[in-house]
């Protein structure tokens, strides 16, 4: 693993972990086992190592998913917005799940760093994208208003999940989906 991959993977840990106003400089350089000329060298500032991190996190989150889409290619666009769904709640329940990265971004550092905002706005565009694409292939003419209530439903799952896992009730929130989707059809 390059320099470059040890410090992006270290700040990505700590951000999870203490978050990003916590998570100074000096911190990652240390824990990242670099010489702080090298760190300057590829990011020179911790604003471009949030955004590298962001953008990083972006391309795991879409890669993850679509792995998990291609085991299952034969199965119904509604079963596929139940897998993207599952990965959600495999991410929520994980051990190390401290909260959605670009959320925290948002609300720790996007005021500072405004730049941040565009990997967040990226990974949210392709969610929505990729959330449509499949409500389209149900023939909801209109998908833009469900894709937006899905992906809030999953935010409470990701926000109730940073409080108390107990409080997901996953099984019932697929439920309220699945309803949503079958409503939108008649």
């Amino acid at each position: 693993m390059s320099k470059k991959e040890d410090i992006i993977n270290t700040a990505l840990e700590l951000f999870n972990q203490i978050g990003y106003n916590a998570t100074g400089v000096d911190k990652i350089i240390a824990e990242s086992n670099v010489a702080k000329m090298t760190f300057y060298k590829y990011f020179p500032s911790k604003e471009s190592l949030i955004m590298e991190c962001l953008h990083h996190r972006n391309i795991n989150i879409q890669n993850s998913i679509y792995e998990k889409l291609s085991l299952h290619p034969d199965v119904s666009p509604i079963d596929k917005i139940h897998l993207i769904f599952n990965w959600y709640i495999d991410w929520v329940n994980s051990e190390n799940f401290n909260g959605c990265l670009f959320k925290k971004a948002f609300i720790e550092v996007s005021k500072q760093y405004t730049s941040i905002r565009e990997p967040f706005q990226e990974y949210t565009n392709w969610l929505i994208n990729l959330l449509n694409s499949l409500l389209v292939e149900l023939d909801i003419k209109d998908p833009t208003p469900l894709t937006h209530i899905i992906i809030s439903i999953i935010d409470g799952i990701i926000i109730d999940g940073t409080i108390d896992k107990d409080l997901i009730d996953p099984s019932k929130k697929w439920q309220y989906i699945e309803y949503l989707i079958k409503t939108e059809n008649l």
